[in-house]
């Protein structure tokens, strides 16, 4: 594209026209010229086809509008009011009955920005939706440390009589691999479960292990599982379970 004065010339000579037509209409209103009746309108006419009136011939010069004397379902009267609008506006705006082509093809700038600016706006939303998604997956995870841990938490105070009712607990909400850690951390402190130890090393899953541990705790002599019990911080449940236990 090359430029000439205030005007870039380009290779289509109705978008030539219109630019022109703008220019002039309003060279005119800043010398406080009179215009006539759809000055923006009468102006590219007459740039684009010598001619300042809309009619069939010149309708069927305008790029886009493809304007059929035999099917027409408004009069050129509309046509060309629709037209002073979309020049006047400087493409901005096109209404009816004019087809969106002729905004295509007189103001392809204003069609480029449009579709940027939509496409902006459309990376807004997709971004504020991944933000609020991402909010929403980091809130789901933070509750369900906060549960792991209140679970973890709540293993600590078990006994290798009580882990398989805590296991029972927790089962539904998490899967057996993300116990397993803080279930064999836990299974260090027990003579009575030091038989298991092996199945760390193994692909068992926690519910077979926790299997095991019953069978172990049936086994394991009764002394062995009282001291047990006094492994876990809750000191005064211990005495509570130990007394129990003389008693029966």
């Amino acid at each position: 594209m090359k430029r000439t004065g205030r005007l870039p010339v380009t290779l289509k000579p109705a978008r030539q026209a219109a630019l022109q037509a703008i220019i002039s209409v309003e060279d005119a209103r800043r010398d406080g010229r009179r215009l006539p009746a759809m000055p923006f309108l009468r102006a590219f006419l007459r740039l684009l086809t010598g001619s300042g009136r809309l009619n069939t011939g010149t309708a069927l010069r305008i790029p886009g509008l493809n304007w059929n004397v035999r099917h027409r379902t408004c009069t050129l009267k509309q046509v060309g009011e629709a037209l002073e609008q979309l020049l006047a506006s400087r493409g901005e705006t096109c209404p009816l009955p004019l087809p969106g082509d002729v905004q295509t093809e007189l103001f392809p700038e204003v069609m480029h920005s449009r579709r940027e600016r939509r496409s902006q706006r459309q990376k807004l939303v997709f971004d504020r939706r991944e933000r609020q998604e991402e909010k929403r997956r980091e809130q789901i995870w933070i509750r369900r440390q906060s549960l792991l841990n209140q679970a973890l938490t709540e293993l600590t105070f078990q006994t290798p009589r009580t882990v398989n009712a805590w296991y029972s607990r927790w089962a539904e909400e998490f899967e057996g691999r993300e116990l397993e850690a803080g279930f064999w951390r836990w299974q260090q402190r027990f003579a009575s479960l030091h038989d298991i130890s092996w199945m760390r090393f193994t692909s068992a899953p926690l519910w077979e292990v926790l299997l095991e541990v019953r069978f172990s705790v049936n086994e394991t002599a009764e002394q062995i599982l009282r001291a047990d019990c006094w492994l876990v911080p809750d000191k005064i449940g211990c005495v509570n379970l130990r007394q129990g236990l003389e008693r029966a």
